[in-house]
This record gives structure tokens, sequence and C-alpha cells, in this order.
């Protein structure tokens, strides 16, 4: 059993605590018969992997304890639903290089590192590609929220979240949000 202590910190989920969790096992214990292999990739029906695309993603949070949403504007995929401001991970960037790059050029912020802090992730299977989604929040910030892309957005209280369409990669998120600040 865990200290108490990492438990309240809502950190640990019971998945983690179960006395359920059974032991894995090999061969035989497995259900295979001696002499028997388990499938392997080469038994299996090949499957294409999807290609892994990583979007960072951030729930800046103002002094009235709200969330930033921007609405995927005409022309893009997925348009017109509500998500956490961010963008793709590009070749050699770090997550929180990304997240800074991405305030600056989408609303005109800056954004320090020691700013940002990972919450939890997401990762979600598309059909042409998985999408690994790491989420900071962040409380503090240099200058005016502005759309600089044509976006909308709208500060929204977290219990408001499920109000707004968003691309299903993003709706797990949303209990981690409320759970922080309702």
């Amino acid at each position: 059993m865990l200290p108490t202590g990492i438990i309240s910190s809502g950190c640990v989920s019971k998945l983690h605590l179960s006395s359920e969790v059974k032991p894995v096992r090999f061969g035989a214990e497995a259900g295979y018969e001696s002499g028997v292999a388990p499938p392997t990739q080469a038994t299996r029906s090949p499957v294409p992997p999807l290609k892994l695309t990583v979007v960072v993603a951030v729930a800046l949070i103002d002094t009235d304890n709200r969330i930033l949403l921007a609405q995927r504007p005409e022309g893009k995929q997925l348009a017109g639903l509500w998500e956490f401001p961010g963008g793709k991970l590009e070749p050699g960037e770090r997550p929180e290089e990304t997240l800074i790059r991405e305030l600056r050029e989408e609303l005109g912020i800056t954004v320090k590192e020691p700013c940002l802090a990972p919450l939890t992730f997401a990762s979600h299977a598309y059909e042409t590609f998985h999408l690994l989604m790491p989420l900071y929040i962040c409380r503090r910030w240099e200058g005016f929220v502005q759309p600089l892309e044509g976006q909308a957005l709208k500060w929204v209280k977290a219990q408001e979240l499920r109000s707004y369409p968003m691309p299903p990669a993003d709706e797990p998120l949303i209990p981690f949000l409320v759970d922080l600040l309702v």
C-alpha cells in the first residue's frame, strides 16, 4: 500500500491501489499449452502502425480560475470545436519550448518555462494518426491574450468545459481540470 500523503495528493488513481491487480502470467500459467507459443507479431494480421503526432496543450488559468479555450477556425481540421491552446511539437523541440513558441504566435503572450507545470496527458487514435497530448497548466504570463490566428477565444469555468464541443482527444483532460479548480 502507498503512503497516505501520495493518495491524498490526487496523483494516484484507484487502479494503482487495487488489491485486485493480478500478476502477469506466461506460458502454461497464461493458458497456453506446453510447446504452443502465444501469438506474436509475425502471426498476427499486419496492421500498419499509425503515425505518432505530439501536440502540446496548456490550460491558461486566469485570476478568476477560468480556463482559456480557443475555437478551431474554418478551413482547419475539426473546425468549430473548442480546444486548449498549444501546437505540434517540432523536431528537436522540448514540450515547454513548443508552448512558449505557440502561445507567442497564437495569442501574443510571453510565457516563461518555470510557469509551465505538466498536469496530465491524453492519448487518442484518430483514423490516420495517433495523438499524444501532454497538458500543462499556466497561471502567469506577460501581455494580453489576443486571437492572432483568427480563432475565437473564451474564458470558461472548469465546471462549464463540457458545454463546449471539443475534439475527442481533449475530452479526457476535462476531469483533471475540474478536480484541480472546483
